[in-house]
């Protein structure tokens, strides 16, 4: 080999000697740095649930995806740099010092003071709601009144088909029993649908109709459904009436009443099972109806299932099935086919104020109609699907012409919040305050949405079938299950549950529980280190002080974006911090500014023992030709740094350098909700094969821009640890301007 050649591999291997050697000398600093890097980002996750849980944002939630803010965020590190060198020109340093410790001060309460809550303040266990009594009643539920009472039967099938009989009951919201009637049922069979009016309660079996006072469940009138007037009182000589060829549920009204019914005109609104609503003018204390006018109403399959039918207001007939829902204008007269005379099977369209139609078959499992908790006097119908979603329209009461649609509540978002199928929805007073909760139950169990924000103060993690019924009175919660079966009678049997619903334990807690006390610990704590930063700024001190603001600036930042656009703002930021250190060279100046200053913007790791801050200025830029040239003429060892008296005594790292590593760690941490700890602790790994790499440059004695190599492996970090533990989902987020 030639002699050149030998020369130059000895050169490279002391070199190689010589960095190791390096390393090797300077390892405690080196482990002291690496281990404050891990504590102050393990700090930062530490403190993320209780940021989380305060919406801390600095942009809001809906600023966490949105650039723009980003770009803020880097204008702001060039305007606070600026500022410094800037100062520090004019010889302000006291600005300087004193108008950034009222900053650190700032952000050091954003740590002192939520980890005193963390410690201080024991969290709340939420009780489990639990249905403790229990009794069965050997009726089956009917309706749903709009004053929280209900309609139920008893369905009495007798040896004779002659015999047959119902009774109809009306319960409070509690099932204590407002009042009872049995009824003979023939022609028609023992069971009924009913419809709540707003004058009465119009029950039809498909033979008869009867119309019950709201009250006291006296017969008002009665109806036929078939031609009565030569019946002789058994199932065989049934007549059909042709004009109204059977009844599914029909409803009475009252128009334009006055003190005697008898003389206030009345009518009867009969849907049949062939799609028809028929008009019936009726004269009271007889039953005698007349023919007025007959319309086609929108497929619904009303002779299969039935979720809702009530009378909404004097001219508005509520349906709703597991294929649709419909408001109906009752009209009093139909119109006739135009042009010409109506072709054989022709019906005149009734006219609908809203329907809704099912899509890819999934089906309408609970229906409501509540008042808008959002402080206005509007009324919305809530429809809930078999896949969970649930809808809430706006009802038109002021609509001068019907057109079909009501808009979609925009503020209510329902759309996949809830697991399917959804069971039942309700709306009632739990905390007496005047104000109804919305009550959704689903697979889950109940969920008590309150307010106007519809926050889940309430989830009862009880079975809530599509058959029950949920209502609530002094703070007892009562669920209705219609569900069991007697097989020898064919009668279904209904479950009362009830249980206390405890207003001290069993609301869910959102958000930060206050404590004055922690509130005051965290202050003084803050004050009591910044006056030692003040008064004995020693490098522990720093430290303390910069690991304890480190933790506070990375949650902040953390909670605030998505991982998306902070590996941005880290890309931005490298690119900005290696051309501030190699280029304009302006970063070394600012932190031998902030080392002068004993400011804890620098973490400082000791490399030996007996170090101290306070016997010296260090500066961490290298000394020039022309200051080596200087201090060699004087008697002073060339390779000795500027001010130092012993070479390595201390190893300095920006707390930016910890910052941005670990505000991706905690951004990680926050917003992936599956496994988003494993690829934080993945991202905190890169940064530290970073951190690694930056030491064997910083070992040669040079200054080094720290973010390009951390940022680079905490950003690596993320993208291995994305793809392992969660895939591409880790990575998207829907960024926006």
């Amino acid at each position: 080999m030639p002699e050149d050649q030998i020369k130059r591999v000895e050169r490279e291997l002391a070199k190689e000697d010589s960095l190791l050697a390096n390393m090797m000398e300077q390892a405690p600093g080196m482990l002291g740095m690496a281990f404050m890097f891990v504590i102050t980002i393990a700090l930062g996750i530490w403190l993320q649930p209780w940021f989380n849980a305060a919406n801390l944002q600095a942009f809001g939630e809906s600023g966490s995806t949105q650039a723009r803010w980003i770009a803020l965020e880097l204008l702001a590190i060039f305007a606070f740099t600026f500022v410094i060198l800037w100062l520090a020109k004019k010889h302000l340093e006291k600005v300087i010092k004193y108008g950034l410790l009222f900053v650190l001060f700032l952000a050091l309460c954003y740590t002192t003071v939520p980890g005193a809550h963390i410690l201080l303040i024991p969290e709340i266990e939420t009780e489990a709601f639990v249905l403790t009594e229990s009794e069965q009643i050997g009726e089956e539920i009917v309706s749903l009144n709009t004053d929280g009472t209900m309609i139920t039967q008893i369905t009495n099938w007798r040896n004779s088909h002659e015999n047959h009989t119902f009774v109809i009951s009306k319960r409070s919201a509690d099932t204590s029993l407002e009042w009872s009637l049995e009824l003979n049922s023939i022609p028609g069979d023992p069971t009924f649908n009913v419809i709540e009016g707003t004058y009465a309660y119009t029950v039809t079996n498909g033979a008869w109709i009867w119309s019950f006072d709201k009250d006291s469940g006296e017969i008002l009138s009665k109806y036929a459904c078939f031609d009565d007037s030569e019946w002789d009182g058994t199932v065989d000589n049934i007549t059909t009436n042709p004009e109204i060829n059977g009844c599914i549920a029909a409803l009475e009204v009252v128009e334009n009443p006055v003190g005697d019914l008898n003389e206030s005109k009345g009518a009867i609104y009969i849907i049949t099972p062939g799609n028809e609503l028929l008009r019936r003018n009726t004269f009271h204390q007889t039953n005698i109806t007349i023919h007025q006018a007959k319309w086609s109403y929108p497929q619904l399959q009303l002779n299969e299932k039935i979720l809702e039918m009530k009378q909404y207001d004097e001219d508005s007939l509520l349906l709703v099935t597991p294929i649709g829902a419909a408001m109906i204008h009752l009209e009093e007269t139909s119109d006739p086919h135009i042009p010409g005379p109506a072709p054989s099977g022709w019906v005149d369209e009734c006219t609908v104020e809203w329907v809704e139609y099912i899509e890819d078959d999934n089906l309408i499992t609970a229906f409501e109609i509540i008042s808008s908790p959002w402080g206005t006097d509007e009324s919305l119908a809530m429809i809930g699907y078999y896949d969970g979603a649930v809808k809430a329209y706006v009802i038109d009461d002021e609509i001068e012409e019907p057109v079909g649609t009501f808009d979609e509540e925009d503020k209510f978002h329902g759309g996949d919040v809830f697991s399917g199928p959804i069971t039942a929805i309700n709306s009632f007073d739990l905390t007496k305050n005047e104000e109804n909760e919305l009550w959704i139950a689903d697979a889950d169990g109940v969920h008590g949405l309150f307010g106007p924000s519809l926050i889940e103060y309430a989830t009862l993690d009880i079975a809530v079938s599509s058959e029950s019924i949920i209502s609530a009175k002094d703070w007892d919660i009562t669920v209705i299950h219609t569900g069991t079966i007697n097989e020898t009678m064919n009668q279904y049997t209904m479950e009362i549950q009830t249980g206390a619903f405890d207003s001290e334990t069993m609301y869910n807690t959102y958000g930060v529980q206050w404590s004055d006390t922690a509130f005051l610990v965290g202050f003084i704590l803050a004050v009591i280190l910044m006056a030692a930063l003040i008064f004995h700024p020693e490098w522990y001190v720093v430290n303390t002080v910069g690991v304890l603001v480190g933790g506070g600036v990375i949650v902040m930042l953390g909670v605030t974006f998505v991982p998306t656009l902070i590996v941005i703002f880290m890309i931005l930021a490298a690119v900005y911090d290696a051309w501030a250190v190699y280029r304009s060279k302006h970063m070394l100046d600012l932190a031998d500014t902030m080392i002068g200053l004993n400011l804890p913007i620098l973490l400082v790791a000791p490399q030996e023992s007996g170090y101290s801050m306070l016997e010296g200025k260090e500066s961490i830029r290298p000394p020039s030709d022309a200051e080596q040239a200087n201090r060699s003429s004087n008697g002073s060892a060339a390779v000795m740094p500027t001010k130092r008296k012993k070479p390595k005594e201390a190893m300095f790292m920006g707390l930016g350098d910890v910052i941005f590593p670990g505000m991706l760690v905690v951004s990680c941490v926050d917003s992936i909700p599956t496994d988003g700890l494993a690829v934080g602790i993945a991202a905190l790994i890169g940064g530290l094969v970073g951190y690694l790499v930056l030491m064997g440059y910083v070992a040669s004695g040079r200054p080094q821009a720290g973010l390009p190599l951390l940022n680079g492996g905490a950003i690596l970090g993320y993208i291995v640890g994305g793809l392992i533990f969660v895939g591409s989902a880790a990575f998207k987020f829907g960024i926006s301007f």
